[in-house]
């Protein structure tokens, strides 16, 4: 299991190495002015608030309770992380999934050395951003429940004492189905089969998700884990899952 992790770790930071190859850079640019874009918006703010939140909610704290402050300030500072990390994937992805499908294609391309057929119309290119656009609800869908079901054990005493790790730990296996959706999708792996060929690598899986949920709290480096994670989802594509379907 640890190599596995380490594995999937590998082909995030992989990505990072190949984002500014010729034929996959032109690509980036937009990934990562949406990026900024949707830091300097949201992801900004939140993280300008969040002090004054938590005093506040420590302030409200009966002074008896007072000793929890060094408990609850690491647990809400770590559910901050994943809520930020995960929001930003989230609007960033729905945005620019038509553009990391385009990316994915290029990766694979140059992977393979495969070319796909070029999109040739504003119909059919239409149709592309409709249908990433489906994709992403697809995974939502999947998502939502999940999230829930951790919310309200989060609620519930002695439960939630280990609720900030099942949530890391989600975030980290729903980031990873975010980015090797793309490069499966474009290999016309629908959602349900996607997720089969995820959990016969799971670790490697987990592994990957929990570098870009780090990556993703780093202010700034956190920019090009869109398109790095991309990158480096569709190389694990091609090594681990390619063969099994074809």
């Amino acid at each position: 299991m640890p190599h596995e992790l380490k594995t999937g770790c590998l082909y995030f930071f992989q990505g990072f190495k190949m984002l500014l190859l010729p034929g996959i850079r032109a690509f980036v640019i937009i990934p990562f002015v949406i990026s900024a874009l949707v830091f300097i918006s949201i992801v900004g703010p939140t993280a300008y608030y969040f002090e004054g939140i938590l005093d506040d909610l420590i302030n409200k704290l009966p002074d008896w309770l007072s000793f929890t402050y060094w408990i609850i300030t690491p647990l809400l500072t770590l559910l901050l992380l994943f809520i930020s990390a995960y929001l930003f994937s989230l609007v960033t992805n729905i945005i620019g999934a038509p553009f990391n499908s385009f990316l994915a294609e290029k990766t694979e391309a140059l992977l393979t050395g495969k070319q796909s057929a070029p999109i040739t119309g504003v119909s059919e290119l239409m149709s592309m951003v409709k249908h990433s656009l489906k994709r992403e609800l697809d995974k939502l869908a999947y998502y939502i429940p999940r999230l829930l079901v951790l919310l309200i054990l989060t609620f519930i005493p002695g439960v939630n004492v280990i609720t900030s790790f099942a949530w890391f730990v989600m975030g980290a296996w729903m980031l990873a189905i975010q980015y090797s959706d793309f490069a499966m999708d474009n290999n016309n792996i629908n959602f349900k089969n996607m997720l089969l060929l995820l959990k016969k690598e799971r670790f490697t899986a987990l592994g990957f998700g929990l570098a870009v949920t780090l990556t993703l709290s780093i202010p700034l480096f956190n920019l090009l884990v869109m398109p790095a994670a991309v990158i480096g989802a569709t190389i694990m594509w091609v090594d681990l899952h390619k063969t099994r379907t074809t």
